[in-house]
Order: structure tokens, then C-alpha cells, then sequence
């Protein structure tokens, strides 16, 4: 969260343009797409304990360098979306282990609830990240709040290498890499539910989590609040996964996730409606926490249900292609940093806003079967 602070601040005050911004994201989330499959087979092949440390590694690793080379040649748009792309790339090398061993460590019956707790841990440390990461910047300059994110995956570099348990469910499949690519194209084919849930994930990750391209022009247009504004309203959003996942770490029996998911979906448009009207600083950050409780909800749900829609020894390349559903992110981000040019950010969130609507009730229309799962 402290890098959507640092990235989001800089390229808009270099391009002052909310479609710039959208591009610097588009490159964040465009490796989800390009390796979200191979991700997953992967966390499938591999120990997952030991690709989670190698993951943190590469991140404290990039950070440093990124900091150094900026200290050193200033701040230019090509090395800001050079960072970024490479810095996605080790992201969604990551993220379907992550998921999978939260499963191996919980098993099927409490995965909404482990998720939910996962998800509160991810949530504090962005907390944390937003709010050091704008303040930092503000105060000190780009350089040492690059290396607080440096110290933070060193963090978790060590206790991931703590970890010594391989979980109650965990399997690995050690066949051949390309085999298991088409085991997992062959899955999608064959799994119409799993099939249902990517596509709807990805229409979410476009209309939804594309908000965040608005928010730098929110904090210096609408609200007039420098980095550190910024960085309290991404603070906001992980105030909301919080409470989030704290309520969905309590439903571990949580029946009908489908037609949960689909009222979540349509709330999610309708919180993107209230932040675009809303005019006072105060009130938007709690329009935030709302949003991103709701979009924290819409990944926990989509994960699980994609896990438990697969065999075990699947599940891995299940949370691969969540990641290559998220990798829609890319024509959000662009969509709604050309939407904020044309209608401004309060228009572009209205307009996602309300697809998000339209496509929880089409979902509920034409896919009977997703209330039911």
C-alpha cells in the first residue's frame, strides 16, 4: 500500500493526469495476467513456505535498488513504470502460493474464515504502509520512504522463514511444469463454476478496484492534501479490509457464498456512487472505508470459492487463475484514468459505479447457479 501512496503521488505530479496514473497501475497489475496461470502451477509444483521467502527476498531486494537509483537520478516517469512493472512481475509470483498455503494450513472448512484472517493481516500492514509510506515521502523525501517499504518486506522476509509447517491439506504434484499447465487449462474447460467465477472476478477487478486511479486527483483537486492526505486515504481502505476481514473471519459455517458474493458485488457499486459525491475530506475517508471493506469481501469470497470449486491437489492453480482474473486490472485502471480526464474523478467513479450494479444483477440474471454455491 505504501508503493500505491509513493507511485500514485509522483506520476500524478509529474503528468497532473489521472489517465497517467491509471497506466503506472495498469503496469502494477499487467504481470497478474501474464503469469497468473504459470503462478499458479507453480505454488502447486514448489514448496509454497519456501516461494513466499524467495518472493519477500526479491521485494527487499528491488525496493533498496529502487530507492538508490532515485536518490541518485531523480524522479522520471520511465524508471517510476519500469519499478513498477518489475515489482507486479514478483507480486504475482506470489500471491496463489500465499492463498493456496493459507488453505493448507485452515482445509476447506474454515477457508472463508482463514481468508478473512488472512486478509486482516494483509489490511494492518497496509494500514501501516499507507500511513508511513505518505507521511515518509512528505516529510523526507521519496528515497527514505522507499526504503521503509525496503524494511517492511524484510520484516517479512523473516518471519516467513519462520515458517515450518507445511499444513494439514497441503499436497504437492511434483509432475512436470508444463503438464500441470495443462492440467490447469484443462480444469477451466472443464469446470463451468470456475469458468463463471473468473469471468465475474475479472468484470469486478475492471469497474471495482479501478478506483484508486481517482484518488491522487481526489487528494489534490477535490480535498487540496499532499502525499501524506494520500496516504491516510489508502489508510482508510485498509481500515475497511480490516473490519472486512474480521466479519468474514467470524462466518466460518457461511452458506449460499454465491448469492453473498452478488449482494457484495451490488453494495460495492453502490459505496463507489457515495465517494463520488462526497465534497468533505472527513466524509470521504469514510466512504472509503466502506468501498474497500466490500471490494476486501469480493476477493475473499471469489478465492474461496474458486479453491473449494477444484480438486486439492488444483487448488493452487485455482488461485492462479484468480490472479489471471485480477489481471484485468489493467484495462480498469486505463478505463478510469481516461474516464477522469473526460468527466473528472467524481463522473468516472459514478459510471463504474453503476456498471458494478448492472453486472451483480446480470450475474444474478444469467447465472442462476452462482447464488447457490
Amino acid at each position: 500500500m505504501g508503493w500505491f501512496v509513493i507511485m500514485g503521488m509522483l506520476v500524478f505530479e509529474i503528468t497532473q493526469s489521472s489517465a497517467w496514473v491509471g497506466v503506472s497501475l495498469a503496469f502494477f497489475f499487467l504481470p497478474n495476467l501474464v503469469f497468473g496461470m504459470l503462478s499458479g502451477v507453480v505454488a502447486d509444483w514448489s514448496d509454497r513456505r519456501a516461494m513466499l521467502r524467495r518472493v519477500e527476498l526479491a521485494m527487499l531486494i528491488g525496493f533498496f535498488v529502487f530507492s538508490a537509483l532515485i536518490a541518485m537520478w531523480g524522479t522520471h516517469l520511465w524508471l517510476i513504470l519500469s519499478f513498477s512493472i518489475i515489482y507486479g512481475c514478483v507480486r504475482a509470483t506470489g500471491q496463489p502460493a500465499r492463498i493456496s498455503y493459507a488453505y493448507d494450513v485452515v482445509g476447506g472448512e474454515h477457508i472463508v474464515a482463514g481468508l478473512g484472517l488472512l486478509s486482516v493481516g494483509s489490511r494492518v500492514g497496509q494500514l501501516a504502509g499507507a500511513l508511513v509510506g505518505g507521511a515518509a515521502m512528505h516529510r523526507y523525501g521519496t528515497p527514505i520512504a522507499l526504503l521503509c517499504m525496503a524494511a517492511a518486506h524484510g520484516i517479512a522476509f523473516s518471519l516467513m522463514s519462520r515458517l515450518r509447517s507445511a499444513g494439514l491439506a497441503e499436497t504437492i504434484k511434483q509432475v512436470p511444469i508444463g503438464q500441470n499447465l495443462r492440467e490447469c487449462i484443462g480444469e477451466m474447460g472443464a469446470n463451468p463454476i470456475l469458468l463463471t467465477l473468473v469471468l465475474v472476478t475479472a468484470v469486478v477487478e475492471v469497474f471495482g478496484f479501478s478506483f484508486v486511479t481517482a484518488l491522487p486527483e481526489l487528494a489534490t483537486m477535490r480535498f487540496g492534501v499532499s502525499a501524506e492526505g494520500l496516504g491516510q486515504m489508502h489508510a482508510a481502505r485498509a481500515v475497511g479490509g480490516i473490519l472486512a476481514g474480521l466479519l468474514l473471519a467470524g462466518m466460518a459455517n457461511l452458506h449460499r457464498r454465491g448469492a453473498f458474493y452478488l449482494v457484495v458485488i451490488c453494495a460495492f457499486g453502490g459505496s463507489l456512487l457515495l465517494l463520488s459525491v462526497l465534497d468533505q475530506f472527513v466524509l470521504a475517508l469514510g466512504a472509503l472505508v466502506i468501498v474497500a471493506g466490500l471490494a476486501t469481501a469480493t476477493d475473499v469470497l471469489s478465492q474461496s470459492m474458486m479453491q473449494l470449486s477444484v480438486p486439492n491437489h488444483l487448488r493452487g492453480r485455482a488461485m492462479g487463475f484468480w490472479v489471471f482474473a485480477i489481471g484485468s486490472a489493467p484495462l480498469g485502471h486505463i478505463e478510469m484514468g481516461a474516464l477522469a480526464v473526460m468527466l473528472g474523478a467524481d463522473g468516472a467513479l459514478l459510471v463504474n459505479g453503476t456498471m458494478l450494479i448492472v453486472v451483480g444483477i446480470l450475474a444474478t440474471v444469467a447465472v442462476p447457479r452462482l447464488k447457490n454455491l
